[in-house]
């Protein structure tokens, strides 16, 4: 068996290990405080998701691209946009990929917006399968969902997530930082570090000690 796929300095609020069905499954609030929405799964929240399965399709339109993920269970699409392209290149139909990230949801369909994907081998597979199972149980043999395929349109603009990580290194390496230096150390838009900083506010992520300043959590 290979090295174990999942290693990092930041320390995140944990990604649990489920299967691609509770991805559809998962209760739904939305949160009035965050304005954000909600996710719970056997009595926890669920904010992040550690998930295996094959690569069944693939998609690219202009600054958006996409994986179709099946682990047995159900099929649960990955959808990256603009920098994020990369995480999806060399990702091709038959590989087993392990997806870390976030549960959205758009226009009824629920997805993952990734923050690692990492090709892995099929004892990986297998263990997480023998895993998953003494865990939950093996999944029902109730009407599979099998995902539509999709057009050539892009869909929602959503806030790269290279942004995001380049906040959290930021910070994680000096601690606490000021909104002008991770300004300057993303060297990206304004814009673009405003919407992730606020996202990873209201995620809880990183918090604010003072104006202008921020920790991670």
């Amino acid at each position: 068996m290979s090295e174990d796929p999942v290693s990092g300095p930041i320390k995140r609020q944990t990604a649990y290990k489920i299967w691609l069905k509770d991805v559809h499954l998962v209760e739904s609030k939305f949160d009035e405080v965050s304005g954000l929405p909600s996710f719970s799964l056997h009595g926890k929240q669920v904010l992040r998701v550690n998930v295996i399965g094959s690569v069944i399709g693939s998609f690219q339109s202009g600054m958006y691209g996409s994986l179709v993920l099946d682990d047995g269970s159900a099929q649960v699409r990955v959808k990256v946009w603009a920098d994020d392209l990369s995480l999806i290149e060399n990702k091709t139909i038959g590989d087993f990929v392990l997806v870390i990230g976030r549960i959205a949801e758009y226009q009824g369909e629920r997805y993952l917006r990734p923050e690692i994907i990492r090709i892995v081998d099929l004892d990986w597979a297998l263990l997480r399968r023998l895993e998953l199972m003494k865990e939950y149980g093996v999944p029902t043999k109730e009407e599979k969902i099998v995902l539509p395929k999709e057009k050539d349109s892009v869909p929602e603009v959503e806030p790269s997530l290279a942004a995001r990580e380049r906040i959290l290194h930021t910070i994680e390496k000096n601690e606490e930082v000021s909104e002008n230096v991770l300004l300057e150390e993303c060297k990206m838009s304004k814009d673009k570090v405003m919407v992730a900083l606020y996202d990873l506010l209201k995620e809880g992520e990183i918090f604010s000690p003072k104006k202008g300043f921020y920790r991670l959590v």
